[in-house]
C-alpha cells in the first residue's frame, strides 16, 4: 500500500484504495446521509479512514458502500469495480 492509498477492510479483506476515490466515496455517501443512517455511518467511517489511513467497515457500512457504487454506475473506475466485488461478498 502506498502513502496515497487508504486501507479499507471489507469482510476481513484489506484493500488499498486511492485517497481520491475514498474522498469521492465519502462525499457521495454524505450526499445520501439524509436517505439512510447507513450512508451517514459510511460517510463518517470513510472520513476516519482519510484521517487515519485505514478503516474496517461493518457489514452495514459495506452494504451502503455497495449501494453507492451501484448508484454511481462505474463512476469510480477499476478501483470502484474491485470495491463493488469485495463489498458484495457477504
Amino acid at each position: 500500500m502506498t502513502k496515497e492509498e487508504i486501507e479499507l477492510d471489507l469482510h476481513g479483506r484489506p484493500l488499498g484504495v486511492p485517497r481520491e476515490i475514498v474522498s469521492r466515496l465519502a462525499a457521495a455517501a454524505a450526499a445520501r446521509a439524509g436517505v439512510s443512517s447507513r450512508h451517514r455511518d459510511l460517510s463518517l467511517a470513510l472520513g476516519r479512514a482519510l484521517d487515519l489511513g485505514h478503516v474496517a467497515l461493518s457489514n452495514s457500512e459495506a452494504r451502503a458502500l455497495q449501494a453507492v457504487l451501484e448508484e454511481e454506475q462505474s463512476g469510480f473506475g477499476a478501483e470502484g469495480e474491485e470495491l463493488l466485488r469485495a463489498a458484495s461478498e457477504l
